[in-house]
C-alpha cells in the first residue's frame, strides 16, 4: 500500500523532540474529539492553520475550466485553399472519438476545406485500412484521432510514400505533454494535439480530495499501453500526494482488450476484498462505462465513488444520475478539432507549427454540480471558434 505525504510526516515525528511532538499530538487529539457534527476533516484542517473552506476552494478549483479565455496561437496563419482532410477516429460509436472530428468538419466549413470522417472501428487493422481509403480518396493530410501510431505503421509508411503528412489529437504524445519519439525504424504523427494531462489529473485530485474532505481511500486503475493515461496518471498521484489522510492503494493494470471481460469482474472482486476502499480512479470513460454498471449490480454502488476521464456522453450520464461514477475528468473535442486544422494550417504552408502543439486546450472535471445537459458534451466556455476564425486570415 502506498502511503501519502501527511502518514510519511506522522512516521517523521518521531524524531521530533519531546516537546513538539507532545504539541502535534495535542493538536491531533483535539481533531479526533471534536467528530461531533461530523466535521472531523474541516477540524483537522483548521487545527493545520488551513481555512476551513479549503474543501469548497478545492472543488471550485477542480471544476474550473482550464484556461478560462482563449489562450491558443497569437500568430495568425494563411490557410491554403481546398484542402481535402481525412479524418480518422479511433471507433465511431464512441463520442470522445467523433467529436474532435465534428470540430475540424465545423472549422473546415470556414476556410472552405472537405473533411471526409473515416470510422477506425477499433483495431488496428481497420484503422491501418481506414488510412489507405483515405489515400484512394486524395486526402492531402490524415488526422488520426486517439490511435496509438504504433498500431498504424502501414498506413503511417502509405501516407508517407504518397508524401501526405499525417497528424493526430489525443494522444499525449507531443507538448504540453512529455514529447515521445517514435521508436527506431518506426514512424510518429507530424503534431499530436492534447490536453495538458499531467494538468488534468493534478485537477482530478484534487476534486477527490475536496468530495472526500481529505480522507479517500482510493485505488488507482492504470493502461500502459497509452502515453496520455501515463502523463494524467502523474498528476493525479503528485496531487494525491498532497491529501494528508488519504490512502493511495497500490496501482492496478490492465490493458485495452481486457476492458469488456475482464476488468469489470476485477474491479468489483477487488473492492469485494478490500470493503474501505471508497473511491476507484479508471483512466477512460469507455472502461468505466464496463465497470459502472458491474459495481451497481454486485451491490457496491453505495459504498464507492468513481472517477474517470474523458468527457463522452454515456459517463455524463452516470455522472448526472450519481450511478456509481460521480466525476469526469473532461476536456474539449470540439476545441481540438479546431486545434488540428490550425496545426495543418501551419504545417502545410511551412510555418512553425504552435506552441505548446495542444495549443492549450482547455479541460475540467465535471460533477453533478457543472455536468452539460443530456445530449452535449462539455464545451469551453469562450468562443474560441471565433478566435481561431480571427488567426485564419
Amino acid at each position: 500500500m502506498y502511503t501519502t505525504r501527511g502518514q510519511r510526516a506522522r512516521r517523521s515525528l518521531l524524531a521530533l523532540p519531546v516537546a513538539a511532538v507532545l504539541a502535534v499530538g495535542t493538536a491531533c487529539a483535539g481533531a479526533h474529539n471534536s467528530s461531533g457534527d461530523g466535521s472531523d476533516a474541516r477540524n483537522a484542517a483548521a487545527v493545520r492553520g488551513l481555512p476551513a473552506d479549503q474543501w469548497d476552494d478545492l472543488h471550485r478549483s477542480a471544476t474550473t475550466e482550464s484556461p478560462s479565455t482563449f489562450q491558443g496561437p497569437t500568430a495568425s496563419v494563411t490557410p491554403p485553399k481546398n484542402l481535402k482532410v481525412a479524418a480518422i477516429t479511433c471507433l465511431s460509436i464512441l463520442s470522445g472519438c467523433v467529436s474532435p472530428a465534428t470540430g475540424a468538419e465545423q472549422a473546415a466549413k470556414k476556410l472552405g476545406w472537405q473533411v471526409r470522417v473515416f470510422d477506425g472501428g477499433g483495431t488496428p487493422d481497420k484503422q491501418n485500412a481506414q488510412m489507405l481509403n483515405a489515400l484512394s480518396w486524395g486526402a492531402d493530410i490524415i488526422l488520426n484521432i486517439a490511435i496509438d501510431p504504433n498500431a498504424v505503421q502501414d498506413g503511417l509508411r502509405a501516407a508517407q510514400r504518397a508524401d501526405v503528412p499525417v497528424g493526430a489529437g489525443s494522444n499525449g504524445l507531443d507538448t504540453p505533454n512529455p514529447p515521445v519519439k517514435p521508436p527506431s525504424g518506426k514512424l510518429g504523427y507530424a503534431f499530436d494535439v492534447a490536453p495538458d494531462y499531467a494538468a488534468l489529473g493534478q485537477k482530478a485530485a484534487e476534486w477527490v480530495r475536496a468530495d472526500s474532505e481529505g480522507k479517500a481511500n482510493i485505488v488507482v486503475y492504470s493502461d500502459k499501453e497509452f502515453p496520455s493515461v501515463l502523463a494524467l496518471q502523474k498528476g493525479l498521484l503528485a496531487g494525491l500526494d498532497k491529501c494528508d489522510d488519504c490512502t493511495v492503494q497500490p496501482l492496478r493494470y490492465f490493458t485495452g482488450n481486457q476492458v469488456a471481460q475482464v476488468l469489470p469482474q476485477s474491479v468489483v472482486s477487488y473492492l469485494r476484498s478490500n470493503p474501505d476502499v471508497d473511491y476507484v480512479f479508471i483512466p477512460y470513460d469507455p472502461a468505466a462505462a464496463a465497470v459502472v454498471p458491474a459495481i451497481a449490480q454486485a451491490g457496491l454502488g453505495n459504498k464507492v465513488r468513481l472517477i474517470s476521464v474523458l468527457g463522452s456522453q454515456e459517463n455524463l450520464n452516470f455522472v448526472r444520475k450519481g450511478q456509481v461514477q460521480v466525476a469526469d475528468a473532461a476536456y474539449d473535442n470540439l476545441y481540438m478539432g479546431y486545434a488540428m486544422l490550425d496545426q495543418t494550417s501551419r504545417l502545410l504552408t511551412k510555418k512553425p507549427l504552435a506552441q505548446p502543439h495542444g495549443e492549450n486546450l482547455p479541460y475540467v472535471v465535471l460533477d453533478k454540480t457543472n455536468v452539460p445537459e443530456a445530449g452535449s458534451d462539455w464545451h469551453a466556455s469562450f468562443d474560441y471558434p471565433g478566435d481561431f476564425d480571427a488567426l485564419w486570415k
